[in-house]
């Protein structure tokens, strides 16, 4: 029999992430799956509980926000290129759902697990995290930091369920006015890159949050880590980024750098606040970030319009037509067409 495991976080989305992992539970059931509801109790234990079972499933359900997502296929380890993981996005920002043309609502989540596609996509690493949309330095990183501090009191955790985006407009002006800025160099695959800087955005993906773009050329299949690294601070340039990043623009080159690569290693001439997928990692001095391609498959809809990160559909990608065959993988009602994967036999 087919195993399936369903991870949820029980306070995500109002609650909703339950209702939507026992709706999940009774499809898949039905389909002749073995399947287990496992609630997530505090962070880290996504990962705790996807590494219990990872050997044994066939699918990952994970019912929750971009953190649950991201614990869950650092979970996986080596099993992610066999097993696929399906979304139902109950989160804050729900980046991967954005980036990948996931629907947020029940039935369209549910549709996918139904008829969905399995979507190769690749992954990031700083130091020895693994990471799948972003790394920020700087200022937003910062915004992050007292955003965190905020939710770590009654008041500010309160805040934060109610008016989240208030929270992190509060938020993000603390950071704008915490002066002044540390500088950075960066070295991509060994080479110095540019000047100092002030900030940097680091990118897998081209969604940041809210439909957000700070890296608009990164791409989650392109095997390149994509980044914007800022030139200038102060009020005045991090609003010129942010009115960019709302229309999904490059910033102008006297503003800001642009830049891919493999591998990026990050120096700064003083500790700088970092940020991964939206959570504060304090402060360092220097990190090394790399891309791992192709090294976890998400399923997505089979038939999706144009998705924020790419100008293309999965199904018409020149790259995923000339480099892979079609294959398939079982799914609920049939099979997931599925680029071939080479680690799958």
């Amino acid at each position: 029999m087919k195993r399936a495991a369903i991870l949820y976080n029980p306070i995500a989305g109002s609650g909703r992430a339950r209702s939507m992992a026992e709706r999940a539970h009774r499809l898949l059931a039905a389909q002749g799956y073995e399947v287990e509801n496992l609630p997530t109790q505090r962070p880290g234990h996504a990962e705790a509980l996807a590494r219990g079972r990872a050997a044994t499933l066939d699918l990952l359900l994970v019912a929750g926000g971009d953190g649950s997502i991201r614990e869950a296929l650092a979970g996986l380890g080596d099993q992610r290129s066999r097993v696929p993981v399906a979304i139902l996005a109950c989160g804050n920002a729900n980046v991967v759902a954005r980036e990948l043309g996931i629907p947020r609502d029940a039935a369209g989540a549910l549709e996918v697990l139904r008829s969905g596609t399995a979507t190769p996509i690749d992954l990031g690493r700083i130091n020895s995290e693994l990471f799948l949309a972003m790394v920020g330095i700087g200022w937003d990183a910062r915004t992050v930091r007292h955003l965190s501090q905020l939710r770590r009191t009654r008041w500010g955790a309160r805040w934060y369920r109610l008016w989240a985006d208030s929270a992190y407009f509060a938020a993000g002006l603390a950071g704008v006015f915490q002066w002044p800025p540390g500088r950075i160099r960066l070295s991509c695959s060994g080479r110095p890159f540019g000047r100092a800087y002030c900030a940097a955005q680091i990118a897998n993906f081209r969604c940041y949050g809210k439909g957000w773009s700070m890296v608009p050329d990164a791409h989650s299949s392109s095997g390149q880590l994509h980044f914007q690294a800022r030139k200038r601070a102060g009020p005045v340039f991090i609003l010129w980024q942010l009115l960019a990043a709302m229309g999904s623009f490059r910033p102008p080159r006297f503003l800001s750098d642009p830049g891919n690569e493999t591998r990026i290693v990050v120096h700064g001439d003083r500790p700088f606040a970092l940020q991964v997928d939206g959570d504060d990692r304090g402060c360092f001095t220097r990190v090394e970030i790399e891309i791992e391609p192709r090294a976890a498959w998400i399923l997505t809809p089979a038939t999706q319009s144009p998705r924020l990160g790419s100008r293309e559909t999965a199904s018409t990608s020149p790259r995923t037509r000339s480099r892979f065959s079609p294959r398939t993988f079982r799914t609920v009602s049939g099979e997931w067409p599925r680029p071939s994967n080479p680690f799958v036999s």
